[in-house]
């Protein structure tokens, strides 16, 4: 007998490493008496079960609260981690600066700005890059280095705010200050100029003062700065000249002019000349500025304006040198793969949900870029996309023929539309995309036989006769469809319904033979008695095969009512119907693929249907039966069997077949 206090130790033994399951069930067995004994063992177990039921519950609780404090502590340290790393590289530049001085491009004894936090020589490319929000452009150029920064007041419509400029040896940037949760002092990117392109003026006393200065940049962009005291604006006035100074070219271009000068018709050469250097110099100026132009199209995602610069920026760099323009394109190519991964990237994100403009818009940009590769790509996924919704939303009601009906016209009818849209879409790109259209094709070709063959083919059941056929019949009409657009899909649908199909034939194969020995052992081989109506529909499936029927009718009175009879075996009339309907399934089915299988089959099926006859005629001594099996025989070797082979060899092989031959010679010789 045992009792509630049992648990304690079974729960000990639950809990050892070495536990097995199978001995303990066997030691418990052992101990048991009577019924009474394994209700209380069932109690035991049920209040283990509990008992460990509310310990896991309560651990689970406890781990999930862990989990959370845990997650805190992490993003804690994470803030932390950051917050160092940074100092860290705040150090690092800090002594880089102390023992190479020209890293930042002056000596310690330089005046600094008393305004800012950190000193000039705090300050190296990397470290600025990561001080200021949208610097990154900065890196694009190498041997940047930055001379002088400091905070200085921008008027600007009558406004004033505290902005910071850094002067590099080759361009001015200012940056407003911003808050950040991992660095006490960050800065946001404004305004980047290069120093070739802008000229610096002092301002006139007003009522600011004297304490101001003008940055001008071509065409009409002027900046507006006041300084703390006189001091800092003549420091700040001077460093720019000078670096502009700095960054001028050696004076080649007024030799050039000189010696045209010199020449016949000088006056006239010189004028074009400078015009056009002029003119190129201008398109220069804008295509340096064009990559952050691009960047901030790429960050606001205004595609439209980014690609018509692009393709302008393109057609201007084409008529510049190729020596003064490497760099610049390299510049370019860096934004133009940004932007063909936006575009990608964007798209990719929309799903199911990027249709019409939404879809089209960066097919058109991509190709517009030179980028037909991925634009097919692009087009083609966000039509498979579309395609899988279109076949998500027809749904399985009513009969099979009907489900696949609407299965194929949705599917080939896209496919078709697509066709005519690639062609149109693609029709002005330099290369053939045909090629990407035909494997698309083939891939979802091959998605859509999947969902064909789960309905019309599904494993462990076996559709009707003649519902199999009619459905493979309907797929391939609706895939004529493509031969509009010059392709012919329907030999790779049938190479990837080969095995079902095939499968299918087979399976319908052995029923016949099955059926064939199972009517063998019950006929009992009398004549057939059938109503007007029935007689009719036999005679319209012989006549298929153009076999007269009526000669082998007889009018008799049965149960003093004049009925219809026929001088042939239900076991012959029963293997008409089954084998019609299976010759009906073949032909809609047939591909060069099963054409030895159904040789093999049919030659099978006529053979053993012959065979059962030819037994019955041995085993029957009633006369009135063979006279029956004897009409029955001849209908069968002389009418049915010529009739069937002449159908195969007309209407589906197209042409003659030796082996269905062989049997309607075999079936005369034993006839004589």
């Amino acid at each position: 007998m045992y009792h509630a206090g049992d648990s304690e130790h079974y729960q000990r033994k639950l809990k050892n490493e070495n536990f097995n399951a199978k001995e303990f069930v066997q030691q418990l067995c052992k101990n048991l008496d009577n019924a009474q004994d394994l209700y209380s063992m069932r109690k035991v177990v049920e209040g283990i079960k509990q008992t460990n039921s509310s310990d896991l519950q309560q651990n689970v609780y406890l781990n999930y609260d862990q989990f959370i404090e845990t997650s805190k502590e992490i993003t804690y340290l994470e803030a932390e981690v950051y917050k160092l790393g940074h100092l860290l590289t705040e150090q690092k530049a800090l002594i880089s600066a102390l023992t190479d001085p020209d890293q930042t491009g002056f000596n310690k004894s330089d005046a600094r700005d008393s305004s800012g936090p950190l000193t000039d020589q705090d300050l190296s490319l990397t470290s600025l890059v990561e001080l200021v929000q949208g610097a990154a452009v900065l890196q694009d150029v190498p041997d940047r280095k930055i001379i002088h920064s400091g905070v200085i007041t921008e008027l600007k419509d009558d406004e004033e705010r505290e902005v910071r400029i850094f002067l590099l040896n080759d361009c001015v940037m200012s940056a407003v200050p911003t808050k950040s949760a991992w660095m006490s002092e960050s800065y946001k990117m404004c305004d980047l100029l290069e120093l070739k392109n802008v000229t610096i003026t002092e301002g006139k006393a007003t009522f600011t003062g004297n304490l101001t200065f003008r940055i001008t940049q071509y065409p009409a962009n002027t900046f507006t700065y006041k300084a703390q005291n006189e001091q800092v604006k003549r420091e700040w006035v001077s460093l720019i000249k000078q670096a502009q100074q700095d960054c001028k070219e050696t004076p080649s271009n007024s030799e050039d002019a000189t010696s045209m000068a010199c020449s016949p018709g000088g006056s006239d050469i010189e004028g074009t000349t400078a015009e056009e250097k002029r003119r190129k110099n201008l398109q220069l100026e804008r295509l340096q500025e064009l990559p952050e132009h691009l960047d901030v199209c790429i960050a606001q995602r205004n595609f439209d304006d980014a690609v018509r610069r692009i393709r302008n920026a393109k057609q201007a760099l084409n008529e510049l040198e190729q020596t003064s323009n490497a760099e610049l394109k390299g510049r370019i190519d860096k934004r133009i793969r940004q932007l063909t991964d936006m575009l990608v990237d964007v798209n990719m994100g929309a799903g199911m949900y990027a249709y019409g403009k939404a879809s089209k818009k960066p097919v058109k940009h991509l190709i517009m870029l030179d980028k037909v590769i991925q634009a097919t790509a692009l087009f083609l996924r966000n039509k498979s996309l579309t395609l899988k919704m279109t076949l998500r939303r027809i749904k399985m009601e009513g009969t099979m023929t009907l489900y696949i009906r609407k299965l194929s016209q949705a599917f080939f009818n896209t496919v078709a539309v697509v066709g005519v849209e690639f062609q149109s879409v693609f029709s002005a790109t330099n290369t053939s995309c045909l090629p990407a259209y035909v494997s698309w094709v083939e891939s979802e070709l091959c998605i859509f036989t999947e969902m064909f063959s789960r309905q019309v083919f599904p494993q462990g059941s076996v559709l009707g006769h003649g519902v199999a056929g009619e459905c493979v019949a309907i797929a391939m009409t609706h895939a004529l469809q493509l031969n509009e657009n010059g392709l012919d899909f329907r030999f790779l649908l049938f190479r990837l319904l080969h095995s079902e199909i095939s499968s299918t034939l087979q399976r319908n194969h052995i029923q016949i033979i099955e059926a064939i020995q199972l009517r063998a052992k019950e006929e009992k081989w009398k004549m057939v008695y059938m109503k007007r109506a029935d007689l009719t529909r036999l005679e319209e499936l012989l006549g298929f095969y153009n076999v007269d029927i009526k000669k082998y009718c007889v009018t008799t009175t049965k149960d003093e009512e004049v009925t219809l009879g026929l001088m042939l075996c239900n076991s012959v009339l029963s293997f008409v119907r089954s084998f019609h309907s299976y010759l009906l399934d073949a032909k809609k089915m047939y591909n060069p693929r099963v054409k030895k299988q159904l040789i093999a089959s049919t030659r099978s099926c006529l053979t053993n249907q012959h065979f059962a006859l030819s037994v019955a005629m041995v085993d029957t001594e009633d006369e009135q039966n063979k006279s029956i099996l004897s009409s029955s025989k001849i209908f069968y070797n002389r009418a049915f069997i010529p009739a069937v082979v002449a159908f195969l060899e007309s209407q589906v092989f197209m042409q003659p077949v030796s082996e269905l031959r062989a049997v309607i010679e075999q079936v005369k010789v034993e006839m004589l």
